[in-house]
């Protein structure tokens, strides 16, 4: 027991000074063999696919992988949620081959911060490793330590090729990637990549929404005061509200793409 607890204290640590860490051996080779063989027969044809939890156990087993969720849980204070999930093959490659996000995207629930020795944690993302990836496979890069960083990032260093900041991080199969999304990161494109197969969820904190949920319909009233109100809750109605009074009191919370008011 001793043992696990000083490597996740290990692992937490690494991703507090850098911005990610690597869980080696995360998915048992079985559980890759079984995902990987759904993928051939079901999810050719296209680069994404967003993950269905109900294809089948070892597609859910992938909510909670322990060593990963043991990280989590110390970066939320367990209080987190996932957001989405979705899984891409070589030819995926996110914010049109640039790094994307930088530190304190506060209103988009992108952050890291540490205060009084307690972590203040934003959506936080996790790839699984379905095949190996070395570096002449399309891979993850990123600029270490920059969740923390003070100041914008300067537009060439956004830029993954010739970039003297860069770092490669390579995978074997069945390894998991925890990094933060305030982390300058994207994919190294690599012309000509062999074959790559990787798992991409993304946790944020119990209160928060990162995408809007499809279900996620305007409120119909707002919360009552716990243990004190006694008048009955009204539906509100939207008729009698204008569009800004409609936006503070019945859209939804989320921060992808929201607009401001």
């Amino acid at each position: 027991m001793r043992t696990a607890v000083i490597d996740i204290e290990r692992l937490v640590y690494e991703f507090d000074i850098n911005g990610y860490a690597v869980v080696k051996n995360a998915l048992d080779q079985r559980l890759v063999s079984e995902i990987n063989d759904f993928w051939q027969n079901n999810l050719q044809g296209h680069y994404l696919h967003d993950v269905n939890l109900n294809w089948s156990q070892n597609w859910r087993a992938l909510i909670d992988i322990e060593p990963v969720y043991l990280i989590l849980d110390r970066l939320f204070s367990s209080r987190f949620r996932l957001d989405h999930i979705f899984c891409a093959d070589e030819n995926f490659v996110s914010a049109g081959g640039k790094m994307h996000h930088q530190a304190d995207m506060f209103e988009h629930g992108v952050f890291y911060f540490v205060k009084s020795n307690k972590i203040f944690n934003g959506l936080t993302g996790v790839m699984y490793a379905l095949s190996d990836m070395s570096s002449n496979v399309s891979h993850f890069c990123c600029i270490p330590a920059s969740h923390r960083a003070n100041f914008a990032v300067p537009d060439e260093y956004r830029d993954p090729c010739s970039n003297p900041l860069i770092k490669h991080v390579f995978l074997a199969k069945g390894d998991a990637l925890v990094f933060s999304e305030a982390l300058v990161h994207g994919t190294y494109h690599v012309e000509c990549s062999e074959s790559r197969r990787a798992i991409f969820a993304r946790y944020t904190n119990s209160y928060s929404y990162y995408r809007r949920p499809v279900e996620h319909a305007d409120l119909s009233l707002l919360p009552s005061t716990p243990n004190h109100s006694k008048s009955r809750l009204q539906c509100i109605d939207r008729d009698k509200l204008t569009e800004r009074q409609r936006r503070l009191v019945m859209e939804p919370a989320y921060a992808r793409g929201k607009l401001p008011l």
